[in-house]
């Protein structure tokens, strides 16, 4: 079986759903997901953004995380401030990492675009080096 990965953060519009269109490209041996705590509309500046990669996500939906079987992810992603991972349990590997929330930029539509970039990007290296750390393999809490 391979490994399951599931990236969470509030709304499944953004952050999460672009480090689930990354994962499925670094680290295709896994099963990437992704879910949101308060499920919205995945943010066309991210399908945008990552299309600038060669990465399309304009398949994907916005899930919530109460549509998902507990226990079935081996590893989860936290990626801002959620505070209900009880409600995924049996994680082998929690990794938390508090990234900006996309829907919270503001500034002209340039400067928005320019914000999800920078979040792609911090997402991408974020990934890579988890990767390469091994944190999607073996068992253990981070």
């Amino acid at each position: 079986m391979p490994t399951r990965v599931l990236f969470v953060c509030s709304r499944n519009a953004g952050r999460s759903q672009m480090a689930e269109g990354i994962a499925r490209v670094l680290i295709p041996a896994c099963e990437v997901f992704s879910a949101g705590e308060r499920p919205s509309v995945i943010n066309p500046v991210a399908i945008r953004v990552m299309a600038e990669r060669g990465i399309d996500i304009s398949s994907q939906y916005s899930k919530g995380v109460g549509a998902l079987p507990p226990g079935a992810f081996d590893v989860l992603v936290i990626l801002g401030h959620w505070d209900n991972p009880d409600c995924l349990p049996g994680a082998r590997r929690v990794i938390r990492e508090i990234l900006p929330d996309p829907h919270d930029l503001s500034g002209s539509p340039g400067e928005v675009e320019e914000g999800f970039r920078r979040l792609r990007d911090i997402l991408w290296d974020r990934i890579r080096a988890w990767e390469e750390e091994g944190l999607f393999r073996g068992g253990g809490k981070v």
